[in-house]
């Protein structure tokens, strides 16, 4: 399956967490695809990639960091994907 187009602010599943994309990585970037925003608890920011099927999280040492309160992706995310 081709990968599907994203753009910033967009909803989308990874590894099984409602997440909003923050950032669109150039295409053949070596980070992945781009960056989302999950946990709306404790917004945390994390590289995200397509593997043929899913959205996923690369194996990262660090799994990512925690967001800025005042972005307007974290509150998006803590409004909910259905609001």
């Amino acid at each position: 399956m081709d990968k599907p187009s994203v753009k910033p602010g967009e909803w989308i599943k990874v590894s099984g967490n409602d997440c909003v994309v923050t950032h669109v990585y150039e295409e053949g970037s070596p980070f992945g695809t781009g960056i989302v925003v999950f946990n709306p608890k404790k917004p945390t920011t994390h590289d995200f990639d397509w593997d043929g099927e899913h959205w996923f999280f690369p194996k990262r040492p660090d799994f990512g960091g925690y967001a800025q309160e005042s972005d307007p992706y974290v509150r998006q995310l803590k409004r909910g994907r259905y609001s």
